[in-house]
């Protein structure tokens, strides 16, 4: 399995603690960055739109091509905080199917995000961001440079273009201040921003994102 997190130049401090809290609970696993600005012109020319609020919005779904059409990646935005061993994931791998996801039911409670981002509401929003892919199935296999550069960004994000789309615990893909608490959560997703946000510190387990961060700053 390999792992790509989203990055945005513009907060690399939350690509870092998502990196830092996979890599204190799972040994030997492969992790890179994904975002407009690290990929090569040839593969990345998507003009940016008003409505995508991270460098990683659609240029996620080349995760497959990336991969070389083989093998098991997994994709996340970078405001995930882990709290098991990520390769857990595996559990829920199915072969028969080109993507697992946790399968998201919600209306967002807040009309906008971090940095006063508005907050889109859109059919199966938030599934995107935890994705595991079959990099091999042949849907898959249509996320290609040309379909992910020039399809719009509603048929990626909910998922038209597979029907065979697999089932992950909401429990790993928890959201924080959309969801009440509960015990045992896998992986927080801070999706209305980082704790490094003035406007976000206040969030349910803010703490934990911030003690994180803390324990990360003290290796370096």
């Amino acid at each position: 399995m390999k792992i790509y997190i989203g990055f945005d130049v513009t907060k690399p401090k939350c690509f870092d603690v998502c990196e830092y809290s996979i890599r204190q609970r799972t040994d030997k696993i492969l992790i890179d960055k994904i975002g407009n600005s690290i990929l090569s012109n040839d593969i990345w020319y998507r003009t940016r739109s008003e409505l995508e609020t991270t460098d990683f919005s659609i240029c996620r779904f080349l995760v497959p091509y990336l991969s070389n059409y083989n093998g098991i990646s997994v994709f996340m935005d970078d405001d995930f905080l882990w709290q098991c061993d990520i390769k857990e994931l595996m559990n829920y791998y199915d072969e028969s199917k080109s993507v697992m996801v946790c399968k998201h039911d919600y209306t967002p409670k807040h009309a906008k995000k971090w940095s006063n981002n508005k907050q889109t509401t859109y059919r199966r929003k938030n599934w995107s961001s935890l994705m595991m892919f079959n990099n091999a199935h042949q849907d898959c296999k249509k996320l290609d440079v040309k379909t992910v550069n020039e399809e719009a960004g509603l048929w990626l994000h909910q998922f038209e273009w597979t029907e065979k789309i697999g089932a992950i615990p909401l429990s790993y893909n928890f959201l924080v201040d959309e969801y009440e608490p509960y015990e045992n959560i896998k992986a927080l997703h801070f999706t209305n921003g980082c704790p490094i946000f003035d406007e976000c510190k206040n969030q349910d387990f803010a703490d934990k994102w911030i003690y994180e961060k803390r324990n990360l700053d003290s290796c370096r």
